[in-house]
């Protein structure tokens, strides 16, 4: 099956977070649609809410890095849940890449993204799992 980026579109626009990414065709196409979507802004809430959330389930093994950056650059977007899912999906990478024989860590500049986002608000969850991973 040839990928679709019109279907993929489609089923990204669900209100509950979709979990079926890792069974994807076309997983590189479709990881490669996701990025400019992604970084174009051009995407509903609940596309983009999903869309990172696929991103975040496709990074292992060899996008961890490219996936962190794309979350902490999100972090910064304006609406609060969009942002809230982006700086818990970044932290949530960083902890399991400290599996990896080269674990992926926070860049100065990316961990200020972070950091900034925490100063304009989170949802009150993701608040607490931020200010956790920093106090450590």
């Amino acid at each position: 099956m040839s990928f679709s980026s019109e279907n993929l579109l489609k089923q990204l626009d669900q209100s509950e977070i979709i979990r079926w990414s890792l069974e994807l065709n076309n997983r590189k196409e479709a990881f490669s649609f996701l990025v400019q979507a992604v970084k174009s802004g051009n995407l509903n809430k609940h596309q983009f809410i999903n869309a990172i959330h696929m991103l975040f389930r496709m990074a292992f093994p060899e996008n961890v890095a490219e996936v962190v950056q794309i979350l902490a650059d999100v972090s910064g977007y304006k609406d609060i849940e969009i942002r809230s899912e982006a700086v818990q999906l970044a932290i949530g990478l960083i902890r399991l890449s400290a599996s990896l024989k080269t674990p992926t860590l926070f860049s100065p500049p990316q961990e200020s993204l972070i950091r900034d986002a925490m100063k304009q608000g989170l949802t009150p969850t993701v608040a607490d799992l931020a200010r956790d991973y920093f106090s450590k």
